[in-house]
């Protein structure tokens, strides 16, 4: 018997809709909106890995600590000013020392950062971040941006996302790298989605990626994510869980770049370099000749008489 016509089209529409979830978006075009929120996640994170680097060096350290104590000290004096006339007899001195709160960053609540580049002490949330963690730090933050900017780029009601096995196709596309599970040391996508579970998940019924947090989420709410995981990872390695160590393959470092090369031979010697003997490029330098000689005549052979000896032979 033949189907009611409104089962046959609604049939026909998953139909399609089936089709279109199978094929990946091949004219799909990163938005504008996605190549202002990734150019200032670029800059962020290189920021505060550029943080991260001085503070671990001793010197620079030094630095930034001076620099947070001068902040405060003008800070302190300010609000003495604001809040009293007699600012020469409340205003601190400038000789006074400006002691920085003490604090230990494995006692602070993570949720509590305020400034994820300065506990207060002039220590960054980040400060103890290895590897792996700057890995899924920006892990993380890239495919909660690439599911927002899908939805936003392609438009489409019946595609609000995508299937894990489009994840690399799209990944390049937007961010014109590959996408590799053995980046992550994971053999599955699922290992995958253990470690960004926090930012993304899989939906039951359509089987499509959604990410979990609104598109303005701040940049710094993925450091506090990428902590919290970080801790917990520590905690469970310090009660005896083998496992809870990460350790991702790095890159390969790039090709060194080669040394100056010898200038090739029949080239003209720089200045102030001397020449090597022996190639064709060398041409010995004549002395110029200038009428008198510093050495001293050449002795005349003896003569016997009127003429010399091999004269009279």
């Amino acid at each position: 018997a033949w189907q009611p016509e409104a089962a046959v089209s609604e049939l026909f529409r998953k139909w399609i809709l089936e089709r279109k979830l199978m094929q990946p978006a091949e004219e799909l075009q990163p938005g504008e909106w996605f190549k202002e929120e990734w150019t200032k996640w670029q800059k962020t994170l290189q920021g505060w890995r550029k943080l991260q680097a001085e503070w671990k060096d001793p010197v620079k350290k030094k630095a930034l600590i001076a620099r947070k104590k001068a902040e405060l000290a003008k800070k302190k004096e300010a609000n003495s000013a604001d809040g009293e006339k007699e600012k020469d007899s409340e205003a601190p001195e400038k000789d006074e020392e400006v002691k920085l709160m003490e604090v230990n960053a494995e006692d602070i609540d993570v949720s509590s950062v305020d400034d994820v580049t300065d506990l207060g002490n002039g220590e960054p949330l980040f400060a103890y971040f290895a590897y792996e963690d700057w890995t899924l730090l920006a892990t993380r933050y890239e495919l909660h941006l690439l599911l927002h900017a899908f939805k936003k780029d392609l438009n489409d009601p019946d595609r609000p996302s995508f299937a894990e096995g489009h994840v690399a196709f799209y990944y390049n596309k937007y961010f014109k790298k590959p996408f590799q599970l053995k980046s992550f040391s994971c053999g599955e996508f699922k290992d995958f989605m253990e470690l960004m579970k926090d930012t993304m998940d899989c939906n039951e019924e359509t089987k499509l990626l959604q990410a979990k947090l609104a598109e303005d989420t701040e940049a710094a709410h993925f450091v506090k994510l990428t902590e919290e995981d970080r801790r917990e990872r520590q905690r469970r390695s310090d009660a005896g869980d083998e496992t809870a160590a990460l350790n991702f393959p790095r890159p390969a470092p790039g090709p060194r770049q080669p040394q100056s090369a010898p200038p090739p031979r029949g080239s003209a010697p720089q200045s102030g370099n001397r020449p090597v003997s022996g190639g064709q490029g060398y041409q010995p330098q004549k002395r110029p000749y200038s009428g008198t000689s510093s050495y001293p005549p050449p002795k005349q052979p003896r003569s016997y008489g009127s003429g010399s000896y091999y004269s009279r032979r």
